[in-house]
């Protein structure tokens, strides 16, 4: 009671009653979320898989205790479905701002995600990109837009550190490597981003070779990389020709390590189609549940308790990125778009708060978060593992690999 005469006396009846009042407003209001993915259509399966990502933090953050800056107010999220189409997603994000969201967070795909974030940014509702990696979403030198997932060059990008630091690792640097992607627009883009990162990083790119996708026969080509005698193999290849492209390597013994780019390489089929066969090929990837972090194991076990499915990569990114918005909410104290974009601004996850593969997530002038890289995965006795980066690392690498004969 004397604790309650003090602040009375100091600050006057009604200037605390103003503040309980609104203490109580701000507990009882949800934080509406707008979560904008292709919900409907040919790519839901990958919508509905990235939502879990957010469902999943959004329950963890509201039974913690929710946003404790803003009296405990729980995160509520506010579905729009692109169904996979830009026109439909500009739409789809207007609706989410008319419904007094705080901010927005999508659309997987980058070409839904490059229109729908310029709306964004005229409505000045700050956004979070946790999968679209197109470079140039963050090219526009937009205030409103972060993007926690690492660039589409950069995969390119990786694939090449990771063969310099195995190699060297093992005392074996490689020197020399064949570029082979199909011939669409994801293996061409690859593929530049290939011969730039093996530039920056000294490595001979011996030949590049584009195919065409369905391939039915790769003797040809890959009898003409046996000649080449290259280092390693870096591809770019769905399922159906990351599979005959294995099995001819094999046939001609091609002894030289198949460094993937995702895609074919990185999906469960690969290895029930190969078998054996699969064993020692690389690939990159977002994120796994081996990933050496603290709380990975324990969040993956709670997430395939929940939904039935591992925690993938894009699920790992939406889920972190949830806990972006969370952090920026709980410094910005308040829900006003602009304080919540500077605070955005200044987001700094770092060690055991950020589950992703690198230290620490944050954003520069562009919006980028520039520590973002992928992993490397090699496929052990019929499992991915990561091997890459080192230190989240959970097998060693098998680095040369062993020719086919001895296998």
């Amino acid at each position: 009671m004397i604790f309650r005469r003090t602040i009375f006396k100091a600050l006057g009846l009604a200037a605390i009653l103003s503040q309980i009042t609104a203490y109580n407003v701000i507990a009882a209001d949800n934080i509406k979320v707008g979560i904008l993915l292709p919900l409907s259509g040919s790519v839901a399966p990958i919508g509905v898989n990235n939502r879990r990502g957010h469902e999943f933090a959004v329950e963890e953050i509201n039974a913690n205790g929710g946003i404790k800056s803003l009296g405990g107010a729980k995160l509520e999220m506010i579905d729009g479905d692109t169904q996979g189409k830009p026109e439909i997603g500009i739409t789809e994000l207007q609706k989410l701002e008319r419904k007094g969201v705080v901010a927005i967070m999508g659309a997987y795909q980058s070409g839904v995600t490059f229109p729908v974030t310029q709306v964004s940014e005229k409505l000045r509702v700050p956004f979070i990109d946790p999968v679209a990696i197109a470079d140039s979403i963050t090219s526009r030198g937009f205030k409103y837009l972060f993007k926690v997932s690492p660039q589409a060059s950069w995969y390119a990008r990786d694939q090449i550190r990771f063969v310099k630091e195995a190699s060297e690792k093992v005392g074996k640097p490689v020197k020399s490597v064949v570029l082979l992607h199909e011939d669409t627009l994801f293996g061409k883009s690859t593929g530049d981003g290939q011969v730039a990162a093996a530039e920056q990083f000294g490595i001979k790119v011996l030949d590049r070779i584009a195919y065409p996708k369905d391939s039915a026969d790769m003797t040809a080509t890959m009898a003409k990389i046996k000649q080449m005698n290259p280092d390693a193999v870096l591809l770019v290849s769905y399922l159906s020709d990351a599979v005959l492209i294995t099995k001819t390597m094999k046939e001609l013994g091609i002894d030289a390590p198949i460094v993937g780019t995702s895609a074919g390489h990185i999906d469960p089929a690969y290895i029930s189609t190969l078998g054996k066969d699969a064993d020692y090929t690389f690939t990159v990837g977002e994120w796994a549940t081996d990933v050496k972090k603290k709380g990975v194991p324990e969040i993956s076990k709670r997430f395939k308790e929940k939904f039935g499915v591992d925690m993938n990569g894009h699920a790992a990114e939406t889920y972190m990125s949830t806990y972006v918005l969370a952090d920026a909410l709980e410094r910005a104290g308040s829900t006003d778009r602009k304080k919540l974009r500077d605070a955005l601004a200044e987001t700094k996850l770092c060690g055991d708060q950020n589950i992703l593969p690198y230290d620490c997530v944050r954003f520069d002038q562009t919006g980028q978060s520039p520590e973002a890289q992928l992993i490397i995965m090699q496929i052990i006795d019929g499992q991915h593992k990561t091997v890459w980066p080192f230190e989240s690392a959970s097998a060693a690498l098998e680095w040369p690999v062993p020719a086919w004969s001895t296998r």
